[in-house]
């Protein structure tokens, strides 16, 4: 990918001021404003992806003609067209992202030799797909009317601001903003400032220092580092991760606002949750809430089981048998007919008990909406355990969350439990997330068994396990000190009570635009001269 428009460039804010002089040039003409914003956005993704331009292109006219379509359509043939926009939008990701996974991880299981070359992986495809997806569904549902304008639909899919890497914007809430007038207030402005200065901020302070000083070394060699460093690693990628992709985020919505749309908030202070569920209704809302109404409820929801469910569950049965080895076909078959005839129970059961049949649907439901969710992020198995984790621990929530002591209680030591013990959770799951996950089969050593493959992660652990005070604590603390002194006045950022952080923005808001306009000079220069001279892409671009 081309970082000449990455938001940490000068580049780009040249780029931004131009599409505002024409933006402010076209405001009371709706029509050619669209136009504009939507070439603008082509030429964007065009400096970024190159070629790729044409694949988005091509998405957005097939979804546009086919949402026409099918609004004149009806029963069978209404459901043929959305078909059709499911199977081309989940084709392109599933060719451009997944061939190479499926077609390795085929071969290894069914000891083939057929293997497919690494596919370059168009920036953005994921959030972009499930826009417009979620655009045909809806028409599908008749919860939107389709777009008579194509440059109108053109601008919906490919807004310059989130693009390419989010947040997942929905058409009922942006399609309307394209017919309104340009209307902003000096306090809406001033926000837009300061989404664009935190992002930035959270970006090259906290980020890129975090992992050139420590995340990539860490995972790089997991063994070279004593097990509380590994530790050390694994909260600052924590805390990386989040200022990174929340940083993006901030920029993208403040952009998006100083150009006249509003952008729901992605991320909700999600450090603060004190249970997973909590957690993923606080982080990358968009995609949350995305899995939660094309996916979730369609499949059943919290009401009951679906055939894909049914699928998933056989699914899953069926590959736990496959992962054992050769020899062991006696084991397989056993694994087969055990699983297969629990699942024939289990839905009898549902039929025959309602209330433990809804229950059991709903955990197998989470379960798949978890582990899909882990698959978007990446073609890996270690993305795949990584769903299988963060659903696991929903579903722990689900039964028993609600009765541990901490679950309801006010106390301010009882949530500070509940968030210490959410917050170590995820960050344990994030050894998966971050570790070895652009490895291929043929890459690993000995048997590929499921209990053994995810590479890296296994040192990071084993140093955790084994060698956690191979460093005295004194020592990691003069070693690290700039890196923990940093962390340290991020997660208090992170955690400062909503009533501050809420005072400080409205006290930012209101402030002349002289003085946000030397606020402004003052915080850039300073980031030009701490940020690195070649600023790392955002990890979300590999999603």
């Amino acid at each position: 990918m081309s970082t000449d428009l990455l938001f940490t460039r000068p580049a780009f804010y040249i780029f931004l001021l131009t599409v505002m002089v024409g933006l402010s040039m076209l405001k009371n003409k709706a029509a050619m404003r669209n136009a504009f914003l939507f070439a603008a956005s082509l030429f964007f993704y065009w400096k970024t992806s190159a070629a790729f331009v044409f694949l988005l292109l091509f998405s957005t006219v097939a979804d546009w003609g086919i949402a026409a379509v099918m609004d004149r359509s009806e029963n069978l043939q209404r459901k043929l067209w959305l078909t059709l926009s499911v199977l081309i939008n989940l084709g392109l990701l599933g060719f451009f992202k997944y061939a190479y996974f499926f077609a390795d991880s085929s071969a290894m299981l069914f000891d083939s030799s057929f293997r497919v070359e690494s596919i370059l992986l168009p920036v953005g495809i994921s959030f972009y797909t499930f826009q417009t997806l979620s655009y045909s569904i809806d028409v599908y549902r008749r919860k939107v009317a389709p777009v008579k304008s194509f440059f109108d639909f053109g601008c919906y899919v490919t807004f310059f601001p989130q693009l390419v890497a989010g947040p997942i914007v929905r058409a009922k809430d942006f399609i309307p903003q394209l017919q309104s007038k340009y209307d902003l207030s000096r306090k809406e402005f001033n926000l837009g400032v300061w989404w664009i200065l935190t992002g930035l901020i959270k970006k090259i302070v906290i980020a890129d220092y975090l992992a050139m000083n420590l995340v990539d070394r860490v995972f790089a060699n997991p063994l070279s580092y004593s097990g509380m460093e590994v530790l050390l690693g694994l909260y600052g990628y924590s805390l990386q991760v989040y200022a990174d992709f929340s940083g993006y985020s901030d920029i993208a919505i403040g952009v998006a606002l100083i150009m006249g749309f509003r952008l729901a908030e992605n991320f909700r202070s999600p450090y603060k949750a004190r249970n997973v569920g909590e957690f993923w209704g606080r982080w990358h809302i968009s995609l949350s809430t995305w899995l939660r109404d094309y996916l979730y409820i369609p499949m059943g929801g919290s009401r009951s089981s679906s055939i894909f469910s049914v699928i998933f569950s056989i699914g899953m049965v069926l590959f736990a048998g496959l992962m054992f080895r050769e020899g062991e076909e006696v084991m397989n078959l056993g694994v087969l007919f055990l699983g297969g005839g629990a699942l024939m129970m289990m839905y009898a059961s549902g039929v025959m008990y309602t209330k433990w049949g809804v229950k059991l649907a709903t955990y197998i439901n989470i379960l798949a909406t978890m582990i899909i969710g882990g698959l978007w992020h990446g073609a890996s198995w270690n993305f795949l355990l990584w769903g299988a984790l963060n659903g696991m621990g929903l579903l722990v929530y689900k039964i028993i969350g609600r009765h541990l002591p901490w679950a309801k209680s006010e106390n301010f030591l009882a949530k500070a439990w509940g968030v210490i013990l959410t917050f170590n959770f995820i960050t344990f799951t994030r050894i998966w997330f971050r570790s070895g996950s652009s490895i291929g089969w043929d890459t690993a050593a000995g048997d590929h068994n499921i209990l053994t493959e995810w590479f890296t992660a296994n040192d990071l652990l084993y140093q955790i396990t084994n060698h956690l005070y191979d460093i005295p604590p004194l020592d990691l603390l003069q070693g690290h000190l700039m890196v923990i002194s940093l962390m340290t006045v991020g997660y208090i950022l992170h955690l400062m009570p909503t009533k501050i952080t809420s005072k400080v923005i409205n006290g930012f808001t209101s402030l002349h635009i002289t003085v946000v306009f030397c606020i402004t000079i003052i915080v850039t220069t300073v980031l030009w001269k701490v940020g690195a001279a070649a600023p790392a892409p955002f990890i979300y671009f590999q999603f």
